[in-house]
């Protein structure tokens, strides 16, 4: 296994992992100490990319996409730090920085670092490697109980969280990443194929556990949306669609057998909980973020520091459930205007991954865009983009479709001109092959 091969597979393995060195960036008003992981595991690899992994020339017919994707990415990351100068709490807004500088570390190190069909595919082998940790967590919090690692602040909750803490983010990070694994087991010919099924059945099995109404839904509709165009483009076989209707009905009927009383009452406060007149509900939490983007338009209240200027009267963390909001309530409205632009192209380019010749790039990339799709989707309604790993697993979602596009321009390209070379070969040969065939003609003649 060479280097760049080793690095790739870590960096996406370690991108699952919350764990670093604190440094303390600053005293809280209540006279707290308030830090962030200044250096995390996955840093390590992520700067071992960038200085052993050299940058490859980019394809012409994807050079604007990607000058487009970095320098919105880096201008956001700029916008972001103009907080500084008007959070109520300076040592939060740091705490958000470093994370969010992080993030798009990460997302410039996949559009650089990561532009051929390998590349691709040891990135995503580490990614599933880090979902199996994930997985294989929850699936146990699920059926056995708690887990207690010694390295890692697991919190065993009511439902299953893995190690993000939170039940809602787990479910949120699987929503995102489940898709790659079901797609690898289902549509490649990666191997080992039992790994791909059994990640797949244990992350299916965690994201029910995370209870997790908005995962999903959010899981369940971008799954049968991209499904549904395969059928339609005819980019599955026949088998392939009789074993993927096989799995939905198998999954479908357990699920609702055996756990459709639970899923049932947890839907059933669903409206109350949206759209109630209590200021708690997500209605409630949208209007008072309005009020908010209304008072400081342009700057924002600045990074970690919306829960300051939210209503009193509003229960719990007081942070409105919709990622959109949060980052126009934090950033300002230009800083939701670039990450809407740079989201919503980067995306819409992602659908030209459905011209791949290429099998394997193009289920892995469809997967992406799954996976992405549910992320947009789940940002309407929770506000756990701010946290550590979703937002990481976010921009790297996102430099991972342009990567995709990349690589599969330089396949295609390539076999252009392998075609080129042996069109011109062959035209070689027959005109060789004529001047022999008039030569010996003209020496038959002469001898005649």
């Amino acid at each position: 296994m060479n280097l760049n091969k080793s690095l790739l597979i870590a960096f996406g393995f370690l991108l699952s992992i919350e764990q670093g060195f604190t440094l303390v960036l600053g005293v809280l008003s209540s006279g707290v100490a308030r830090g962030a992981d200044v250096l995390m595991p996955v840093d390590v690899a992520m700067y071992s990319l960038f200085l052993f992994k050299p940058a490859k020339p980019v394809p012409i017919k994807y050079r604007g996409l990607y000058v487009f994707a970095i320098t919105l990415g880096v201008l956001f990351l700029f916008w972001s730090f103009i907080g500084e100068f008007f959070a109520v709490e300076s040592a939060d807004f740091r705490f958000g920085i470093v994370h969010l500088t992080r993030s798009i570390l990460i997302y410039l190190c996949i559009l650089t670092r990561v532009s051929t069909k390998q590349d691709i595919v040891d990135l995503t082998l580490g990614i599933l490697f880090g979902l199996a940790f994930e997985a294989v967590i929850g699936f146990w919090q699920w059926q056995f109980g708690p887990v207690f690692l010694p390295f890692l602040n697991i919190v065993n909750d009511w439902r299953a969280t893995g190690t993000l803490k939170v039940g809602n983010a787990f479910g949120c990070y699987l929503a995102l990443l489940t898709p790659i694994a079901i797609r690898m087991a289902l549509f490649t010919r990666i191997k080992p194929k039992w790994l791909w099924y059994t990640i797949s059945a244990l992350s299916l099995g965690a994201l029910l556990a995370t209870y997790s109404r908005g995962a999903w839904f959010a899981f369940t509709a971008s799954m049968v949306f991209f499904f549904t165009l395969d059928i339609f483009r005819k980019k599955l076989t026949p088998r392939q669609i009789e074993w993927l209707i096989v799995v939905f009905v198998v999954a479908v009927t357990f699920t609702s057998i055996k756990y459709g009383h639970v899923i049932t009452g947890r839907m059933a406060n669903s409206r109350e909980a949206l759209v109630s007149e209590k200021k708690h509900s997500r209605l409630g939490f949208a209007q008072d973020a309005l009020r908010i983007i209304k008072r400081y338009p342009i700057t924002g209240v600045g990074l970690e520091n919306y829960r300051y200027h939210a209503d009193k009267e509003i229960q719990g963390t007081r942070i409105v459930h919709n990622a959109y909001l949060l980052i126009a309530a934090q950033q300002g409205l230009p800083g939701l205007a670039i990450f809407i632009l740079l989201n919503f192209t980067i995306f819409i380019y992602g659908f030209k991954i459905r011209n791949s010749q290429d099998v394997v790039l193009y289920h892995l990339g469809m997967a992406a865009m799954t996976g992405m799709f549910a992320l947009f989707i789940y940002h309407l309604a929770a506000p756990d983009y701010r946290l550590v790993i979703i937002n990481m697993h976010h921009w790297r979602a996102l430099a991972v479709i342009v990567a995709f596009l990349i690589a599969d321009e330089r396949i295609r390209s390539s076999r252009e001109q392998m075609l080129l070379r042996k069109k011109r070969q062959n035209s070689r040969a027959l005109k060789s092959s004529l001047e022999t065939e008039g030569q010996q003609d003209e020496a038959a003649l002469q001898k005649y």
